[in-house]
């Protein structure tokens, strides 16, 4: 029973740590294709990105992933309760990949060439924002790693 309760707490912890850590990121303005902006939260440093979206039950309005240069990027949905779409797009705001992900899945997926951005959204949610392989977004933050 102890050994639960401490398991359920350190649990909770973590969930809640995720959920505090989302609240304090930056967010960028992301336009998309077919007119919608966002704001996402902003996954810029190592650790950031490491966490994503994992551990919880909500996604919100989805997340965006940066790095200061571009380069191949790779992503899995080890502990990520929700299924995600990701957009993994270019310096420019060129997609150039997008996939399904199913949750907790360690299959790797890989942006197959140079990308500077991933944008994760719930799984489907980038059909009626008009994101494919080709469409442009734009993508405007203070700091984008």
């Amino acid at each position: 029973m102890a050994i639960r309760l401490a398991r359920g707490v350190v649990m909770g912890g973590l969930v809640l740590t995720s959920s505090v850590a989302l609240a304090q990121l930056p967010e960028c303005r992301v336009d998309f294709p077919y007119g919608s902006t966002r704001s996402l939260p902003l996954a810029a440093t190592t650790e950031t990105r490491s966490v994503g979206l994992s551990g919880r039950d909500d996604i919100g309005p989805g997340m965006l992933f940066a790095w200061r240069d571009e380069g191949v990027r790779e992503l899995w949905m080890k502990d990520t309760r929700v299924a995600l779409s990701a957009a993994f797009i270019d310096a420019h705001g060129v997609v150039r990949k997008v996939v399904d992900m199913q949750p907790y899945s360690l299959e790797r997926h890989g942006s197959n060439e140079p990308v500077r951005y991933i944008i994760e959204v719930g799984t489907g949610g980038f059909g009626a924002l008009g994101v494919v392989v080709g469409s442009r977004v734009g993508i405007v933050c203070a700091d984008a790693g």
